[in-house]
């Protein structure tokens, strides 16, 4: 075993160039491994969060060293991947997942365009893997691992910088815009067109009743759901159903005893989501929280959530909303957070909110842990 990974090692160590760090590397950018290979990198097949875990594309987990075999059946309704005698089985059309001892788990497939992406968590229970996600020069990097991985991660990327480079510099080239050819003005008068904004909703869930009813209004799972950890008791099935991809679930912690006593509420505070949807989140809001509280739970592995505008208070009419919501996040790059409250406030006025905020170009979205980084 030593051999072989010293001799991996060094085959690695000959794809180092000398090529300098990018200087402003894309954050959203996340490279995928697969033990000690590298994959290709793109769009179409990068993993991303939803639901407070992270979708792999099939194309991670087929047909290569983690011994796993992938198969779709002809009708397109389910998925199957089988291991030796251990199989599991991904029927999206009843929104099931059961292995082939009968056991069951909570999770979905998402398909985007003609690709399929499997939630790792579930992967990584059933097939004992394990996986790592970690900030490099490029971006981020998830690297999936099986007992036969040789190399830790620190030496896989030293080693590998020369492949993170040059996947990055194709990565870019194809994001190029082509740029049309300039034509003659013809003195048309041009319409201006509005910039594309992004907001990304935060609610505060009372209940599941009236999470239930915000949720039919942001469909697709536009939004992150706050928790405190008492709102967490007795809501199974409306954590199960965010953790399905119908939003991001946060987790809101009384920060005001210090980083300890965070720490262990927000601990506590995962272990009830995992007995009711078998994930954790990353992602926390701190009240009462000085700096150095923040910093320390951002350093314990955490993603703390800072907004841009607060409308828990209430008392700002819809109009007033939009206005600034569409300023802050012209501000900010064309992105914000906001806080719009709680549930049974926000509920009522949700629905005008939304369509005045698409009349300006400006979309909800969910939270992940990429976009707080």
């Amino acid at each position: 075993m030593l051999k072989r990974a010293v001799s991996l090692f060094f085959a690695l160590a000959l794809l180092v160039s000398l090529a300098p760090a990018p200087t402003d590397a894309a954050a959203s950018v996340c490279f995928t491994a697969v033990n000690d290979q590298l994959l290709p990198l793109s769009d179409e097949t990068m993993p991303f969060w939803s639901g407070g875990t992270f979708y792999v594309p099939s194309s991670a987990i087929d047909g290569n060293d983690l011994g796993i075999h992938y198969n779709r059946n002809l009708e397109h309704t389910a998925i199957v991947l089988y291991k030796v005698r251990n199989a599991i089985t991904f029927n999206y059309s009843t929104g099931t997942v059961e292995t082939n001892s009968g056991q069951h788990y909570v999770g979905t497939v998402i398909i985007r365009g003609s690709i399929v992406f499997l939630p790792l968590d579930v992967l990584c229970r059933f097939f004992g893997l394990e996986y790592t996600y970690t900030r490099i020069n490029y971006g981020y990097l998830l690297r999936i691992k099986s007992d036969s991985v040789v190399l830790s991660d620190a030496t896989f990327i030293d080693a590998a910088e020369s492949s993170f480079a040059q996947r990055y510099a194709q990565y870019e080239r194809a994001q190029a815009p082509v740029v049309p050819a300039v034509e003659e003005p013809d003195n048309t008068a041009v319409p201006q067109v509005e910039a594309k904004r992004t907001f990304y909703p935060v609610i505060g869930v009372t209940d599941a009743a009236s999470a239930g009813q915000v949720l039919s209004q942001l469909s697709g799972g536009r939004a992150t759901y706050l928790f405190t950890p008492q709102s967490l008791i007795g809501a199974d099935d409306l954590l199960r159903r965010l953790c399905a991809g119908d939003g991001a679930v946060a987790l809101r912690i009384d920060a005001s005893a210090g980083v300890e006593t965070a720490l262990v509420q927000i601990d506590e505070a995962n272990e009830l989501l995992w007995r009711a949807a078998c994930v954790k989140t990353r992602l926390v809001r701190l009240d009462n929280a000085g700096d150095d509280t923040i910093r320390a739970v951002s350093a314990a592995g955490y993603c703390p959530l800072r907004y841009a505008l607060d409308f828990s208070a209430g008392g700002v009419s819809v109009s007033r909303m939009v206005t600034r919501i569409t300023r802050a996040a012209d501000g900010n790059g064309g992105s914000c957070c906001v806080f719009l409250g709680a549930d049974e406030h926000v509920v009522g006025t949700l629905s005008t909110l939304l369509s005045s905020l698409r009349a300006g170009n400006c979309t909800p979205a969910r939270l992940n842990e990429v976009i707080l980084s």
